[in-house]
C-alpha cells in the first residue's frame, strides 16, 4: 500500500517541521509497485539527516519480445531489434518519468536468445550492430532522465568469442563497465566464462555489482562483490536463483541478499522483478507485463544486524571479519572429491546442440505430438513422444514426453508379474462392511428426487451416472472415452453407501508396473459458466499416494477426449482445468493425502523452472481424505462473468460441509507457483478467477480420472524398493470407488444447480 505524507508549509512550529520532515523520510523508504504513484510524488526531499540523499531504483519486467529464429536475413533481425528497442525505450520514460535515479532490465534485453540458438555462424552479422543499438539507443533515453541504466545482452569479440554480458551505464548515458557471466549452465558453456566479479564505484549508488541468472545459484559469486565492496547488486535474469520446486528460488534470492547485507535489484522478463534490502525484505515487486517495481532506498543503510552480545549499524563490520578463509581452500578446488562420485551424463557438445534445438524446433515439435493425442491417434503419438525423449534427451522435453508415455506408451508395454487384480467383492480381499451414509439433511436438486430416482431427466442436470447397468464397455460407451488397460483396472463392486439404494459402485485399481489407474472422460451434452459436480469416493484401507484425480474445465474448442497441457500456462481462451484431488503435501499428510484443487488458468503462477505446473489451492486447515469410508465430495466452478472480470469461484463440500469457497477476497497466503491457502487470519484478498479472456470458453468437461505414478510417491518421500523394480505400493493396490449418491443412486453427475445443499 503506498501511505502519502505532504508536509503542511504553514505549520510554523520547529518541532512540527521536524515530524514532517521525518514523516515523509519515513513512508518512502518502505517502496512502492506503481510507477504512476511515484510520478505523482516524486523524490524531492528524500534524505535522511546526516546521509546522503535518497536512491530511486527501478526493476523492469518486461513482457516477451522474442525475436524468432526463422528470420534469416540480419537486415530483418536488426529491424526487429530497433522496434523492441522503441519499446524498451519507452519504459525508460516511465521510469524517468517516476523519478528513478536507475533502472534495470533483464538478461537477453533483446530477446534474440532463441534466435541465437538457430544461427551460431550467423552470431557476427547481428550482435555487434544489435549490441551497438542498445547501448546508443537506450544510452541517449537515461541521460535524458539522468539515470542510471543496467542492461544485458550477449555481445561478440573480434576473436568470435561470445560473452552473455550485463552493461552497466552511468547517468550520461555512457558505458562505466561491463560483466561478463561468470556461471554458465552446461549448455551455455559454447559462451566464453567471464573471471572475475568487479566492483563498480559510484558517489551515488555506493558499490555497484551485476550477476546474471545462474550466476546466483552459486553463493560464492554474490559474496564475491560484497566482499569487493558491492552495497547493490542488480540481478538480470531469466530464471532462478535455485535449482528445485517453485518459491525455492524467491527464498533463495532473499538469502542471497540477506546473507552479504546488500540490495539486490532483480529484473526479470515477464514476472519475478523485484528490490530486495540488505535485511532480505522484498520492498517491492512488479505487478505485470511491462511494469517496473520501484523503491527509495538509502544504499549506504538498511544494515543493522547482530545477536545478544553485539549489534551492529552495519553488519558487514563483523560478518567479514568473521569469516575463515583459511578454511575455504576447497571452494577453489577444480575438481573436488565429490566429483568422483557423480560422473557426467552429458558432454557439452551434446548439450549445447540438444537445447539449440530444444529453444527452436522443440517447442513446436512437442506441439505436434500432442495434437496428435488429442485427435485421438495414440499409436501415433507414443511414437512421436518416444522420439521426441531420444532427441531432446535431459531436457523439459524429455521430462514431459516421458509423463505422457506413462500415461499412454507404459499402458501398451507387455503386462508386467501378477499382482492383486481388482474384483467385485472389495479391495483385493473379502468385502468391506458397508460405508456409512451421509449424516447432512439433502436438499436443493436432490431433494426433490428421492433416492435420486429419475434426476437424470431433469433440465438442470447435465449429466448423471450410476453405475447401475451394462458392462465396462458398455459404460465406457456412454461416457464417450475410456482407459481400462487390459481391462484390469475397472471392475463393478457390490461395496455401496449403508443408504444407497443402488447394488454396485466402480472400482478402479492402478497397479504400478503393470498401469497407472484409468479414467472415464466425457464431454458435457451443453456448455455453462456454472458447475456442481458431486461423487461419492472410498479409497481402500492401504490407499498410497496418487498423482492427479477428478478433473473438471473446458476446451475451446470441446474435445471428446482429454487435452494436454502439463507444464504450460493456458492463453486464456484455449483451457482451464480444475482437479479435485488428494495431495500428500511432501509427505505431511498421509496417504492418499489431503483435498485440494489443482488448478490451471492463465493467471496462474509460474514455477522456478520457468514452466508452469498446477497451482494447488488448499483450506485453510487440511481437509484429510479417509481410508476405507465413504466420503460425498461436490464442488463448485464458476466461470468470471465476462473476459475483463475475476469474478470466477470455486467451492468444495465434504459430507455436505464446505470445506472451502475461493473468490475475490478471499484471504489467501502468499501465491507463488506452488499456489495457496486459504487462512482464517491476515493473508492476502485473492484476487478472483479470471479463468477465461473469452466468453466462448464454457465448463464443458468431467474427467473421473484416477492416475497412479511412481512420482507421487517420490514427491511424498516414498522411496522405491530393494528391487528396484516396483515401488512400496508393490504389494497393494491403489484403489477408488465411486459412486454419487445423496442417500440414492447418482454416481458421478454435472448439474447446473446445487445438488445436495442449496449453495449456490
Amino acid at each position: 500500500m503506498l501511505m502519502k505524507f505532504r508536509p503542511n508549509n504553514n505549520v510554523k512550529a520547529p518541532l512540527a517541521r521536524c515530524l514532517s520532515r521525518l514523516l515523509s523520510v519515513s513512508l518512502c523508504v518502505c517502496g512502492v509497485v506503481s510507477a504512476a504513484e511515484f510520478a505523482e510524488t516524486g523524490s524531492a526531499g528524500l534524505t535522511s539527516p546526516g546521509r546522503k540523499p535518497m536512491i530511486r531504483i527501478g526493476a523492469a519486467q518486461p513482457r516477451s519480445r522474442l525475436i524468432g529464429y526463422r528470420l534469416a536475413n540480419p537486415a530483418e533481425v536488426l529491424a526487429q531489434v530497433d522496434r523492441s528497442l522503441g519499446d524498451l525505450e519507452q519504459i525508460v520514460h516511465k521510469a524517468g518519468e517516476a523519478k528513478c535515479d536507475a533502472l534495470a532490465f533483464p538478461e537477453d534485453t533483446l530477446g534474440l536468445g532463441t534466435w541465437e540458438a538457430a544461427h551460431k555462424t550467423a552470431l557476427n552479422e547481428v550482435l555487434p550492430g544489435a549490441v551497438k543499438r542498445m547501448l546508443d539507443r537506450l544510452g541517449r533515453a537515461v541521460a535524458s532522465h539522468r539515470m542510471y541504466l543496467v542492461c544485458c545482452n550477449d555481445m561478440i569479440e573480434p576473436d568470435g568469442s561470445v560473452h552473455n554480458t550485463a552493461f552497466f551505464l552511468g547517468r550520461d548515458g555512457k558505458e562505466v563497465g561491463r560483466y561478463f557471466k561468470v556461471n554458465m549452465a552446461i549448455h551455455e558453456l559454447d559462451r566464453k566464462r567471464g573471471d572475475s566479479f568487479p566492483v563498480f564505484k559510484t558517489a551515488d549508488l555506493g558499490g555497484v555489482g551485476m550477476l546474471i541468472c545462474y550466476d546466483m545459484v552459486f553463493p560464492e559469486a554474490p559474496r564475491c562483490l560484497a566482499l569487493g565492496g558491492a552495497d547493490i547488486i542488480f540481478y538480470p535474469t531469466l530464471g532462478g536463483a535455485a535449482i528445485g520446486d517453485d518459491d525455492i528460488s524467491r527464498a533463495a534470492i532473499r538469502t542471497r541478499a540477506v546473507e552479504n547485507f546488500v540490495y539486490l535489484v532483480v529484473s526479470q522478463r515477464g514476472g519475478g522483478s523485484m528490490i530486495i534490502s540488505p535485511q532480505g525484505k522484498i520492498l517491492v515487486e512488479a505487478k505485470g507485463p511491462d511494469d517496473i517495481a520501484i523503491a527509495d532506498i538509502d544504499p549506504f543503510g538498511g544494515r543493522d544486524g547482530g545477536d545478544a552480545m553485539n549489534h551492529q549499524t552495519d553488519m558487514r563490520a563483523r560478518l567479514f571479519r568473521e569469516r575463515s578463509p583459511a578454511a575455504f581452500g576447497i571452494l577453489t578446488d577444480p575438481n573436488p572429491p565429490v566429483l568422483a562420485k557423480v560422473p557426467e551424463t552429458m558432454t557439452v557438445a551434446e548439450a549445447v546442440e540438444i537445447s539449440s534445438r530444444a529453444l527452436t524446433v522443440g517447442e513446436e515439435r512437442f506441439k505436434e505430438a500432442d495434437a496428435l493425442l488429442r485427435q485421438g491417434k495414440t499409436n501415433d503419438a507414443i511414437a512421436a513422444f518416444e522420439k521426441l525423449r531420444g532427441e531432446f534427451r535431459q531436457t523439459w522435453i524429455d521430462r514431459v514426453s516421458q509423463e505422457r508415455l506413462t500415461h499412454l506408451g507404459s499402458a501398451r508395454a507387455p503386462r508386467a508379474a501378477s499382482g492383486a487384480s481388482p474384483d467385485a467383492s472389495g479391495f483385493g480381499g473379502a468385502p468391506k462392511p458397508a460405508g456409512e451414509a451421509p449424516a447432512f439433511p439433502i436438499r436443493g436438486i436432490a431433494a426433490q428426487y428421492p433416492g435420486d430416482a429419475g434426476i437424470e431427466r431433469d433440465p438442470r442436470v447435465l449429466f448423471a451416472e450410476n453405475f447401475e447397468s451394462g458392462s465396462i464397455e458398455e459404460l465406457g460407451k456412454r461416457w464417450g472415452e475410456i482407459s481400462n488397460k487390459d481391462g484390469k483396472v475397472m471392475a463393478f463392486s457390490s461395496d455401496v453407501l449403508h443408504a444407497s439404494a443402488g447394488k454396485r459402485s466402480l472400482q478402479m485399481t492402478a497397479t504400478l508396473g503393470e498401469n497407472t489407474g484409468g479414467h472415464l472422460y466425457t464431454r458435457l451434452p451443453r456448455e455453462v459458466d456454472k458447475v456442481f459436480a458431486r461423487f461419492y469416493v472410498k479409497f481402500a484401507a492401504d490407499a498410497a499416494y496418487i498423482h492427479h484425480f477428478v478433473t473438471l474445465g473446458g476446451y475451446n474448442p470441446p474435445t471428446a477426449w482429454p487435452q494436454g497441457g502439463a507444464g504450460e500456462r493456458p492463453r486464456g481462451d484455449d483451457r482451464f482445468t480444475v482437479g479435485i484431488e488428494p495431495y500428500g503435501n511432501y509427505g505431511h499428510y498421509a496417504a492418499p493425502g489431503a483435498w485440494n484443487f489443482y488448478t490451471y488458468w492463465h493467471e496462474m503462477k509460474g514455477s522456478a523452472d520457468g514452466k508452469y505446473w498446477g497451482n494447488s489451492l488448499t483450506p485453510a486447515q487440511p481437509a484429510l481424505v479417509p481410508r476405507d469410508h465413504w466420503q460425498c465430495v461436490e464442488v463448485m466452478l464458476q466461470c468470471n462473468s465476462a473476459p475483463d472480470k475475476s469474478d470466477g469461484e470455486l467451492a468444495l463440500w465434504l459430507d455436505g460441509k464446505q470445506a472451502m469457497h475461493i473468490g475475490a477476497g478471499a484471504r489467501r497466503s502468499h501465491w507463488t507457483g506452488m499456489g495457496f491457502s486459504l487462512v482464517e487470519e491476515g493473508g492476502e484478498p485473492f484476487e478472483g478467477f479470471r479463468w477465461r479472456t473469452n466468453d466462448q470458453l464454457k465448463v464443458n468437461f468431467l474427467w473421473l480420472l484416477h492416475y497412479v505414478t511412481e512420482l507421487a510417491g517420490r514427491q511424498n518421500r516414498i522411496r522405491s524398493t530393494a528391487s528396484g523394480s516396483t515401488t512400496l505400493w508393490s504389494a497393494r493396490n491403489t484403489s477408488a470407488r465411486f459412486r454419487s449418491e445423496s442417500a440414492a443412486r447418482v454416481a458421478a453427475g454435472c448439474f447446473q444447480n446445487s445438488t445436495t445443499d442449496g449453495h449456490g
